[in-house]
């Protein structure tokens, strides 16, 4: 790894979890949401280990994590979410990658680059505003168009949920359902219509429809669904001491001098900070386990280095567990006013991942040297 700090990863555990949302999903189809490197988890082997149990749709957010993934295993199945500009739509021909599309100007373009069929699916605004093609009396005319060009393949439409209240997402749900009975009536089937993220996949079951996009359930990153499957987070974070002193009372920690030792104390000096995605508010409120007892995280943190008052009992060699059973994910987002999905796709590319099946190391991830 060359460093004491470093994630863990349960494939274990992601294949329970698959198995899980399987379950409740039944014949509908998972799609794996591997933005944002897979919300930290690392997007490479996290798709490799998803295809190796049979998932095979992999959804994205730009060109940029879907080449990485293309480059990985060309049968991947990829579907770009946001946005990719005009400029770069040969590299998603090029690479048989699937991109949304939210206006006819872009399936155009996309058909006149193509030598052969490409797969589109099309984001359709329902209240959440952020990309899609608006519903107005011109929407169905203008799928129709785009179902017309030679070289464009409409494999999908999709909305997105605002999860603001049960009311306001069925309103949207039936709006979206309303345009595709539309686009029924004048001969445009779309075989594959998903709405649902994590979390409406589980409060929903009646929006499942033929796919459902699944992010943090994946990884056991549970919010208002907790309870309804079984789920385990896959992810921890270790590190070691690099260095252990005493200070004498009255003396200070880190920048600014806001921590002031109230006794003589011993300070272990932690080799991770929030260039490795720890956040850097954390100051005052974080904690880490050390041989199952908790220590306080004092001073401000630092780009690479935090320090924590601890007692004479621990030692260079202990592991320190900044983020485990005990201090969930969950708790470091609550203390850092964010939520969980933000916690975990900050951990930066100079943090190993260490991915473990039944106790076992199976592979090691430093993305800094490939």
């Amino acid at each position: 790894m060359l460093r004491d700090t470093h994630l863990k990863i349960n494939i274990g555990y992601l294949e329970d979890n698959i198995k899980s949302i399987q379950n409740h999903c039944k014949d509908t189809k998972v799609g794996a949401v591997l933005k944002s490197n897979a919300y930290g988890h690392g997007a490479k082997y996290m798709a490799k280990s998803l295809y190796n149990i049979g998932i095979n749709t992999f959804l994205v957010a730009t060109l940029l994590e879907a080449l990485e993934l293309k480059n990985e295993n060309d049968n991947y199945h990829v579907i770009i979410m946001g946005h990719t500009p005009d400029k770069y739509l040969k590299e998603v021909i090029d690479k048989n990658i699937t991109q949304t599309i939210f206006t006819y100007d872009q399936a155009k373009l996309l058909n006149d680059l193509a030598y052969e069929p490409v797969k589109v699916h099309i984001k359709i605004e329902t209240g959440f505003n952020r990309l899609g093609m608006q519903i107005n009396e011109d929407t169905v005319k203008e799928i129709k168009q785009i179902s017309n060009l030679e070289n464009i393949m409409i494999e999908g439409a999709f909305t997105h949920l605002s999860l603001e209240s049960k009311d306001s997402d069925l309103r949207q749900f039936n709006k979206f359902m309303e345009l595709m009975n539309q686009l029924e009536t004048v001969g445009i089937q779309i075989p594959v219509k998903h709405v649902c993220d994590s979390i409406g996949m589980v409060l929903y079951p009646d929006f499942h429809l033929d796919m459902v996009r699944v992010g943090a359930l994946l990884y056991g990153l549970e919010s208002e669904e907790k309870g309804v499957l079984d789920i385990k987070p896959i992810l921890s974070f270790h590190t070691k001491p690099s260095h252990i002193k005493t200070i004498k009372k009255g003396e200070t920690v880190s920048y600014g001098n806001r921590w002031v030792a109230g006794d003589d104390s011993f300070i272990a000096t932690l080799p991770f900070g929030y260039s490795d995605g720890y956040p850097r508010n954390m100051y005052g409120k974080g904690q880490v386990e050390i041989k199952g007892k908790s220590y306080p995280i004092i001073g401000v943190i630092c780009m690479d280095q935090c320090m924590v008052h601890v007692d004479e009992s621990v030692t260079l060699e202990d592991e320190v567990h900044i983020i485990n059973q005990k201090i969930s994910v969950a708790d470091l987002a609550s203390l850092a006013g964010t939520n969980k999905n933000e916690i975990v796709s900050r951990f930066t590319s100079r943090v190993p991942r260490v991915y473990i099946k039944n106790n076992q190391v199976i592979h090691t991830e430093n993305e800094l040297i490939k």
